[in-house]
């Protein structure tokens, strides 16, 4: 009996390292997506933004997926609303602004950035509070800087959590000297080298992800 728990528990550890190892590398792209990296490094850097906060953001509001619409009619990948969209473009002299510009991912992550910008400015880099206006509004980012979790709603507090989870692991999950690199760089950074010949666990891996994101 004790040798047979110790010989679960041995497997239990030796399965946990394996997970812990290899999560960022087969699993991660899955559970926690990048796509659309060059918006996010262009417009982070013009607005002065943590690229992996954009990403969490983008993560938490629709899970990259561009052509989103919430219940309440926010659009896009960073799920902003028509009205605010109106009233970005008008901050940022965009003169073409139209509510399907939402749609497309450079415009939707341009004006979510620089949205972010405006609400860390207004709330002394604090990012909960910033999400809590994002999130619920400026009346609930301001209830936030006055009494923290206690006065905003259960939504906006879980809406936090998932955020600041996510800007975590798209820390861990992708490296940081990519998001660093000045955008001349991006497009080399994000190349694979056209001869490298995949592995046959690499073909598996991809075969999986693809049968995962049903392509």
């Amino acid at each position: 009996m004790i040798l047979n728990l110790g010989i679960i528990l041995g497997v239990l550890v030796i399965i946990t390292g394996i997970l812990y190892y290899f999560f960022p590398k087969i699993w991660g792209d899955i559970l926690f997506p990048l796509d659309y990296k060059e918006y996010i490094l262009k417009y982070s850097k013009e607005y002065n933004l943590d690229p992996s906060f954009v990403s969490a953001v983008i993560y938490s509001e629709s899970h990259f997926n561009a052509d989103s619409v919430s219940r309440v009619g926010a659009r896009g990948l960073m799920q902003i609303m028509p009205a605010t969209g109106a009233s970005i473009a008008r901050n940022i002299g965009d003169d073409s602004y139209s509510p399907d510009m939402l749609f497309n991912p450079e415009t939707n992550i341009r004006y979510g950035s620089w949205y972010l910008r405006y609400l860390l400015d207004n709330y002394q880099e604090d990012p909960s509070a910033a999400l809590a206006g994002y999130n619920g509004g400026g009346a609930v980012g301001d209830r936030y800087v006055v009494s923290r979790e206690a006065g905003i709603p259960r939504e906006t507090q879980n809406y936090i959590k998932t955020v600041l989870f996510a800007e975590e692991m798209y820390k861990k999950l992708y490296p940081t000297d990519l998001y660093i690199s000045s955008p001349e760089n991006i497009t080399e950074k994000l190349k694979l080298p056209e001869n490298k010949e995949s592995t046959f666990l690499e073909k598996i891996i991809n075969f999986v992800k693809e049968k995962v994101r049903g392509q």
